[in-house]
C-alpha cells in the first residue's frame, strides 16, 4: 500500500519548548545545549499556531509538551490553559524538580490533562545516579504528593516513566510494583535505553565502555525481566506498554541494530515535532517542513514539499529511539 494514500490529519504534537534542565542526566546531554532564549518562540507566536491548527485537527487532538524541563518555559502553564481552552488535550513530561505546592496548584488549575514524571529508580541512590543531581528522586516523589494534593477529579492523570538499562535493571520490577500500589498514579510506561541523546549516530555506541552502565550486560536477565513485565500487563497491572512491546525490546536488546533495520517508520501519516524555535518537522533526522513563526500548518500540511519530506522520512532505515520507543505499534510476528 502506498504511504501517501495513508496521510491523515495529525492527532499528535510532540513540542519540545526548550533545551534547558537543570539534571545533569548521563544518558541525555540536551543540557549541555548552547540553548539561545532570544530565538525561541515568543508566546503570542505558540498561540497563533495553536489557533491555525482549528480546521485541521480533530477533536481529541494532543499536544505532548516536554524539553529540556518544560517548567523552566516562561509562561508555560497559561500555554497550556490556552490550549486547553481551545479543546485540545495536553501532557507534561517532567522532572518534577520544581514543583512544589505553589507549582502544583498551578499546574491543577492549568487544565492539565496528564503529567509525566520521569522516575529511573525506586531508590534514591539509583535514580540520582542516572539523573546526576542529588535530591532529584525526592523531589520527583514529594511532586507526586503536592499534585495528588490539589488536584481534583484525579486530574491531571500522574503517570511515570522509565528507561530501561543496566543501573536500573534489578529495580524495574520494584517500580511496576509500586506503581500498582500507589493509588495516586495511573501507570507507569517503559522505555529501552538507547545512544545517549545529542551524542553523533554511531552503530557500536552500546559496545563501548563508558556505556556498560546504560546497556544491559546480561541479555538473559534483562529478556526475563521483560518476560515478568509483559506478564504483568497481561494481569491487569498499570503499565501503559502494549504487552508486545516488551518482545521487542527483548529483541533490540540481543541486537539494536539488527532489530531496527526490521521496522518501517510510520512518522509522517499522524503526528509532527515542533522545537524551540519554531522548526516543525515529521523526524530529527529528516530536514524540517516549516516553521510555525512564518507558516500556518493547516497551508503546508498537504503541500508537495511537505510530501516529499514525507516520502524521505518513509524511506529512512536510520537507527533511531523513535522505532523502538516512540509511536509504537504492534507487530504481532514477535509474539
Amino acid at each position: 500500500m502506498e504511504h501517501d494514500k495513508l496521510t491523515r490529519k495529525p492527532n499528535y504534537c510532540c513540542w519540545v519548548l526548550n533545551y534547558r534542565c537543570m539534571l545533569r542526566c548521563k544518558m541525555c546531554n540536551i543540557w549541555s545545549i548552547n540553548d539561545d532564549k532570544s530565538l525561541e518562540t515568543t508566546m503570542e507566536q505558540k498561540k497563533d499556531f495553536v489557533r491555525s491548527l482549528r480546521g485541521l485537527v480533530d477533536q481529541g487532538f494532543e499536544f505532548h509538551l516536554s524539553g529540556g524541563e518544560p517548567l523552566m518555559t516562561d509562561g508555560v502553564l497559561d500555554l497550556v490553559d490556552f490550549i486547553s481552552g481551545q479543546g485540545y488535550k495536553t501532557n507534561l513530561v517532567t522532572n518534577g524538580f520544581l514543583i512544589d505546592e505553589h507549582m502544583a496548584e498551578n499546574i491543577v488549575n492549568s487544565g492539565l490533562d496528564s503529567l509525566t514524571i520521569s522516575l529511573d529508580g525506586v531508590t534514591a541512590q539509583t535514580h540520582d545516579f542516572i539523573r546526576g543531581v542529588k535530591g532529584s528522586h525526592a523531589r520527583a516523589i514529594q511532586a507526586i504528593g503536592y499534585l495528588d494534593k490539589f488536584r481534583k477529579n484525579k486530574k491531571p492523570a500522574i503517570s511515570i516513566l522509565t528507561i530501561i538499562m543496566e543501573r536500573n535493571l534489578n529495580e524495574i520490577m520494584d517500580l511496576a510494583e509500586w506503581v500498582q500500589r500507589d493509588q495516586r498514579i495511573n501507570m507507569i510506561s517503559f522505555q529501552a535505553i538507547t545512544q545517549p541523546f545529542g551524542e553523533k549516530t554511531d552503530n557500536s555506541w552500546f559496545l563501548e565502555e563508558k556505556n556498560r552502565i546504560f546497556w544491559p550486560q546480561d541479555t538473559g536477565k534483562a529478556a526475563s525481566i521483560l518476560e515478568k513485565l509483559r506478564a504483568l500487563r497481561f494481569n491487569g497491572y498499570k503499565i501503559g506498554n502494549h504487552p508486545n512491546h516488551f518482545l521487542h525490546f527483548r529483541e533490540y536488546f540481543k541486537d539494536p541494530n539488527k532489530f531496527l533495520k526490521q521496522i518501517k517508520c510510520n512518522l509522517g501519516d499522524y503526528e509532527f515535532h515542533v522545537d524551540p524555535y519554531g522548526k516543525t518537522f515529521f523526524c530529527c533526522l529528516i530536514e524540517p517542513f516549516g516553521n510555525i513563526k512564518t507558516d500556518n500548518l493547516a497551508q503546508i500540511w498537504n503541500a508537495p514539499n511537505t510530501g516529499r519530506i514525507r516520502q524521505d522520512v518513509y524511506g529512512c532505515r536510520k537507527n533511531c529511539h523513535i522505532m523502538i520507543n516512540c509511536f509504537y505499534e504492534d507487530e504481532t510476528h514477535l509474539a
